[in-house]
């Protein structure tokens, strides 16, 4: 076995902390213990992006599901307009913004973003007989840290068609980390293709999913009162996710069609409905685990509208509840998943959208062979064992 230690670097991380790459990076960690690897994690004592300064976990060592999480000072972002000072302390870091020449706007991004001196201090004194996996890209411990240590670095980033995305920053980032790994074959491709990557530095270890969870449609029907067909979508209730797009898409086929359908929609967001919207629209708000998961077996149709993903987490627990999914045409991730899984259908507009629906929800056989298909593809490909030892090959590997 490979005597070098994986250690997982995240601004935020531990079983309060919120956000998707987060979460991920801790079930891998998880994933990669139970195999046996020695496996480290360095991060801060804040919580998450939702309270991005503010202590919340102890300073120093702790344990956490059998692995060591060493846990540095969360420090307040500076306003600074340019080259964040405290970045400047490390001369490996002055060396490559002088080599990358960022622009004003990139700058004042990362110096307004949480950052610990204290553990840019670790990586650069410390990482000697480490993997050092930076989650997520754009954060400046990812930034600072792949810049303080190229050569022991890699990256879960995490990524997909965004802004930051075009930072000379994050292309010097995933041109001189040692590899990248990738959640899904659409992010794996826009990032070679983005940052003409030779394809071998880009491992598609994907990310996995609790293949254990079982839910019950029934009981989520008759809790929530519903009848007829049920839409569903689990996520940020915002413009981000195209909710608005997909509450008016889903109004218009109800009254085009003169057929009613409830359309689920589960998140912690507030959520602003019109008085028609409210006829049809059922909104559970935040559900615990077994409920989300009986409200995917509850469905005749996952929706997701969104644009912005690196794997979709949701798209695999409705595939897993044998549920198909209909998925926006414009996110190539998603698009590229149903096609991978023969699980669903895509739509680019709202006549699409509609006839999308048509099919799904009137074609009994095929919705069941579409969702059957999708389940068999998260069983193949989202077990976190096989994704541990996916990411342990590509980590532990001598080039």
């Amino acid at each position: 076995m490979h005597n070098d230690i994986i250690t997982i670097v995240s601004t935020w991380y531990g079983p309060d902390t919120a956000g998707g790459a987060e979460q991920a990076a801790r079930q891998l960690a998880i994933a990669l213990h139970s195999q046996g690897h020695p496996v480290e994690v360095w991060s801060t004592t804040a919580r998450d992006l939702f309270a991005p300064t503010t202590p919340h976990y102890p300073l120093g060592e702790c344990h956490d599901e059998g692995i060591v999480v060493r846990r540095f000072a969360i420090d307040t972002p500076l306003p600074d307009t340019q080259i964040p000072s405290y970045a400047l302390r490390f001369p490996a870091i002055s060396a490559a913004l002088a080599h990358i020449q960022p622009d004003a706007q990139e700058l004042r991004t990362v110096a307004a973003l949480a950052y610990s001196n204290n553990l840019l201090t670790q990586i650069a004194t410390q990482s000697q007989g480490r993997r050092l996996l930076f989650v997520p890209y754009p954060l400046p411990t990812s930034i600072w840290g792949v810049m303080l240590a190229p050569e022991l670095s890699f990256l879960l980033p995490c990524m997909h068609d965004e802004p930051y995305a075009y930072h000379r920053l994050s292309r010097w980032q995933m041109q001189h980390a040692r590899g990248i790994l990738a959640n899904s074959s659409g992010e794996r491709d826009f990032i070679i293709n983005q940052y003409q990557i030779p394809p071998a530095r880009v491992t598609l270890t994907r990310l996995g999913i609790d293949c254990t969870a079982h839910g019950d449609g029934a009981r989520f029907r008759q809790r929530f009162n519903i009848n007829g067909p049920m839409l569903f979508f689990a996520g940020r209730r915002d413009a981000s996710k195209n909710v608005p797009m997909l509450l008016h898409y889903v109004q218009e086929y109800i009254i085009r069609r003169q057929k009613m359908v409830t359309l689920v929609l589960a998140g912690r967001d507030p959520l602003e409905l019109s008085r028609y919207q409210r006829r049809f629209v059922c909104d559970v708000g935040f559900i615990d685990e077994q409920a989300k998961t009986d409200a995917f077996a509850a469905a005749n149709v996952f929706v997701h509208a969104g644009t912005q993903e690196s794997f979709a987490f949701v798209l695999m627990e409705a595939w897993l509840q044998a549920t198909p999914t209909l998925v926006n045409q414009a996110c190539t991730v998603t698009q590229q998943a149903v096609n991978e899984a023969q699980g669903g259908l895509s739509f680019y507009d709202f006549a699409s959208f509609a006839a999308g629906l048509d099919v799904l929800l009137g074609a009994p056989h095929l919705n069941q062979t579409l969702g059957q298909s999708g389940r068999a593809y998260v069983l193949a490909n989202c077990q976190w064992a096989d994704v541990a030892q996916r990411a342990a090959s590509a980590l532990l590997r001598d080039d």
